[in-house]
């Protein structure tokens, strides 16, 4: 009898290393299931991007800028605006820009020379709107016009995190 409660004690004894690569394991992947990515986004001095509540996670993306002057792509100025408006000039039949198109095809053509070069970098239609928000929608619906003729089909637009 007294032979068989010991070995009883014996087996009920912790593993404490087990425990430890247990808990490791569950740090890591709360760790990475966690991690929020924020998105790099500098406007243009005199911007006011509207506030909003965020409800979705935040991607990296091609940046689209629309300022009171100038539409951006990446940082780089693309085509010129008078108070947020297109000059007629440079709007399309079908409501695209031929200057935004001609900037968005370039940066199209740079991410698919990069894709082709390594394959484990894929062609994105993401595509993110930094617009003031004093921009009207038809200047907006442009953009997203010449965007998706472009292939950038996916986009969100940019806010600022409201209280």
């Amino acid at each position: 009898m007294k032979k068989k409660r010991r070995l009883q004690n014996d087996e009920m004894a912790l593993q404490i290393t087990s425990m430890a690569d247990i808990f490791t394991i569950l740090l890591v992947f709360l760790l990475k299931s966690f991690a929020t990515s924020a998105v790099s986004i500098t406007p243009e001095k005199g911007m006011m991007i509207p506030q909003a509540f965020l409800a979705g996670s935040t991607e990296e993306a091609l940046k689209v800028q629309i300022s009171e002057t100038t539409v951006s792509v990446e940082g780089n100025p693309v085509t010129t605006l008078t108070t947020f408006k297109f000059p007629t000039s440079d709007l399309q039949t079908n409501g695209t820009s031929k200057t935004l198109s001609a900037g968005l095809e370039k940066e199209r053509k740079r991410q698919l020379i990069i894709a082709q070069a390594n394959p484990s970098v894929k062609v994105d239609s993401r595509i993110i709107i930094v617009a003031d928000q004093r921009a009207p929608y038809s200047t907006i619906k442009s953009v997203l016009a010449s965007a998706a003729v472009n292939g950038y089909t996916d986009f969100k637009l940019a806010v600022v995190k409201g209280d």
